[in-house]
């Protein structure tokens, strides 16, 4: 291939993501998710103390410029904190969307696609874990499993599935009508070569955009489980685990409540303004 003929086809990629950032809701949104990764990646050059070391000469100091968030009840930098716990935050949101995407759109295409039995086997298995609360179907798995990480990323995988799986199924059997479709089974293409060749990028859309709005639900979610002591557990930080010690020490150190909360609440609206930005580019009929 030419290089033209290499420009040309990265325009239109270029094109979709300058128009992205031209929206101040997605460029907001894109701005915060970059910071929470990069404190994520970079967490041991960045953060200017260890999170796990108490310092007993520091305990319940307010917010200084040796400290700039303040300690906790163990004289522990709450900024460090802050920074390494962003890691846990994307870990759980990264691995459980990504299962709960990869295993819920499997389900919805093959049981939009190929119907009957198949169908109504796999959706009334996620008629079962959607009548269920998200967050309770949540505790109650990570309950059973015994609190860690990794059983943490599985509740919330878990509980995400139906989602992702209804979503699938019901764009799969619109697009299986298409005229294209129909012109791949008259040619002897078999199902899954349509299904997995022509179906699945055709559905690709709503499912990112549901995804990048999800993620926001699995880090409060995750954040849940670490308040309630059902998700990585100490000394390991997390904003969750965070809020939870801050509660018998709000009088003498509000501080300690504050930066974890004011966290969640920034990467989750990052997030959501993410997912809002890539709904109206994907959306064909979105005009401005």
């Amino acid at each position: 291939m030419t290089d033209a003929a290499l420009a040309n086809a990265e325009k239109p990629r270029r094109d979709w993501t300058r128009g992205l950032l031209r929206d101040p809701r997605a460029a907001l949104g894109v701005a915060l998710v970059l910071l929470a990764v990069i404190l994520a990646i970079g967490a041991p050059l960045i953060a200017p103390f260890d999170p796990e070391t108490p310092d007993f000469g520091a305990i319940l100091s307010p917010p200084s410029a040796e400290h700039w968030f303040g300690t906790d009840d163990l004289g522990r930098d709450v900024l460090s904190r802050i920074i390494f716990g962003a890691r846990a935050s994307i870990v759980v949101g990264v691995l459980s969307v990504a299962g709960a995407l990869v295993v819920g759109a499997a389900a919805g295409l093959a049981a939009g696609f190929f119907g009957r039995w198949t169908d109504a086997v796999i959706m009334r298995v996620m008629d079962v874990l959607f009548a269920f609360p998200s967050i309770l179907l949540a505790l109650a798995i990570t309950a059973v499993l015994g609190p860690s990480l990794q059983n943490a990323i599985l509740a919330i995988a878990v509980v995400n599935l139906p989602v992702f799986a209804r979503i699938a199924r019901a764009q799969t059997m619109v697009v299986r009508e298409l005229e294209y479709v129909d012109a791949q089974r008259a040619l002897g293409f078999g199902p899954w070569a349509i299904l997995l060749r022509t179906v699945a990028p055709n559905i690709a859309a709503p499912l990112i955009v549901q995804g990048s709005l999800l993620f926001a639900s699995a880090i409060i979610t995750e954040s849940y489980l670490s308040f309630l002591g059902l998700g990585v557990q100490p000394p390991a930080p997390t904003w969750g685990s965070m809020l939870r010690n801050a509660i018998g020490f709000l009088d003498m150190g509000p501080w300690l409540a504050w930066f974890p909360g004011l966290a969640i609440f920034l990467v989750v609206l990052g997030f959501n303004l993410l997912g809002d930005g890539l709904r109206d580019r994907f959306d064909p009929r979105e005009t401005r």
